[in-house]
């Protein structure tokens, strides 16, 4: 929706978070807010600055919708709620912060090339690498969108580029697409929000749908699932990478073609996984012209972003290794492929029907992985799966009450070993436990802090 359309409109501004507050200075800004209701589906106190808006919450949604032009949703608001069906049936429009700034930026700036970069897992530290690069080469670029900055800040820019992650919510009602965009993978996550797990895979590629001729789409050929929806698309300009003919993976190092571009080992990311999101990142700096090896060199100075196979600390021979952000039994997967010699691993979060079975046969497969910690929600069914497939004499499986019990039961199993790793890689969701993967992440950073106290 373009910022025109918003003219004179009875705008109810739906949730009130960090997208939606940015959203309502915005309006604030091009005088676009005379005629703001703010909605919430909690209760919630006002901010100062926007005592002035009246504000309704719970059940006062229906009395809202006769009065209502244009719906700018958060994107924790579901696509498939039925208040947003109701409401587009009744002929009210239905928006949000990303499908804003999509259509303005396409429409009034196309010189300003948007490069978004989507997936199950990978998109933050793809979307970060990358600005980081482009930045640090001299381009006039910024970053937003699911990373941290709501993208809508940076209509009113001079940019370049702009780097954007974006999440399945934020692509799924999309009008508009970006000139170029990137698909890390796909894997089984999300599924209330989407209602099911086919809906959150077209929601995800519904980024590119809205592409134009000379708009170009990268595309991760080793993730099965991603492989399967991208079919959906054969007029697009799809572009395969981690390919043996492009950029690709072997063992710790990226290659073009036979042509070693770096290793893994000279970087500061941890994970080798993360060799595959630099295939795509590196097919991109390519497309634009970038001078690769500047682009290698460059990213030797990346720092890896906090709870994505953070390095927290070692003690008496034992690294802990923060992997909050993993929401995925793959992610697990890939986080433990990513270490070698002794590893303890701790997974479990909330309940997201996930199938723990390729978790359980990589442990019994690999007997590096000497314990496995399960907890919270979905960890009794994380332990049954273990508890089924792994059969290696010596290997421990435990049920822990608490994430401080986690980590010094595993502590303690890897001291009496000589040492090595904990990977607290979670496989699913935080809520429920805590207010966000940060908050847990944080958790298991302060449980290690106190351990190296003693």
């Amino acid at each position: 929706m373009l910022i025109k359309q918003l003219e004179n409109q009875r705008i109810l501004l739906w949730g009130l978070g960090t997208e939606g507050s940015s959203v309502l200075r915005f309006l604030q800004q091009h005088n676009l807010d005379s005629k703001v209701t703010i909605y919430n589906d909690t209760p919630l106190d006002l901010p100062a600055e926007f005592s002035a808006y009246p504000i309704k919450s719970g059940s006062a949604l229906p009395e809202l919708l006769p009065n209502t032009d244009v719906i700018i949703k958060s994107p924790g608001v579901s696509l498939y709620r039925p208040e947003v069906i109701q409401a587009k049936e009744q002929g009210i429009k239905v928006t949000s912060s990303t499908d804003i700034f999509m259509d303005e930026m396409r429409t009034h700036k196309p010189d300003c090339q948007i490069i978004a970069v989507s997936g199950s897992k990978g998109k933050s530290t793809s979307t970060s690498a990358l600005y980081h690069i482009l930045h640090n080469l001299g381009s006039k670029v910024a970053l937003g969108g699911n990373i941290g900055r709501p993208l809508i800040e940076l209509i009113d820019g001079d940019y370049d580029y702009i780097v954007a992650e974006i999440s399945s919510y934020q692509a799924s009602d999309l009008h508009s697409s970006p000139q170029i965009a990137m698909f890390t993978n796909l894997f089984f996550v999300h599924s209330a929000w989407h209602h099911s797990h086919e809906n959150y895979c077209r929601d995800k590629l519904h980024l590119i749908s809205h592409q134009q001729a000379g708009d170009v789409c990268f595309v991760n050929a080793r993730n099965e699932e991603l492989m399967k929806y991208i079919a959906e698309y054969p007029q697009h300009n799809i572009r395969y990478y981690d390919v043996a003919e492009g950029f690709h993976r072997e063992g710790k190092k990226l290659l073009w073609q036979d042509e070693e571009v770096l290793d893994i080992k000279d970087l500061k990311l941890c994970g080798d996984h993360n060799l595959d999101n630099l295939s795509g990142i590196f097919s991109i700096l390519r497309y634009l012209g970038i001078d690769i090896a500047q682009a290698a060199q460059v990213l030797r100075s990346f720092e890896p972003l906090a709870h994505r196979l953070q390095n927290v600390a070692t003690i008496n021979g034992v690294t802990f290794i923060n992997d909050s952000i993993s929401t995925a039994p793959e992610a697990a997967v890939g986080a433990m492929q990513s270490f070698e010699g002794n590893l303890a691993i701790i997974s479990g979060g909330e309940e997201n029907t996930q199938n723990y079975q390729d978790y359980a046969d990589y442990i019994q497969a690999h007997d590096k992985v000497k314990m496995a910690v399960t907890l919270f929600q979905c960890g009794p069914k994380i332990a049954a799966e273990v508890r089924r497939r792994v059969t290696r004499p010596g290997f421990v499986l435990l049920e822990a009450d608490s994430l401080e019990q986690a980590v010094k039961s595993a502590y303690e199993e890897l001291e009496k070993q000589g040492g090595g790793t904990i990977l607290f890689s979670p496989t699913s969701p935080s809520f429920g436990f805590y207010k966000n993967f940060m908050e847990r992440g944080q958790h298991f950073i302060d449980i290690v802090k106190q351990l190296g106290y003693k």
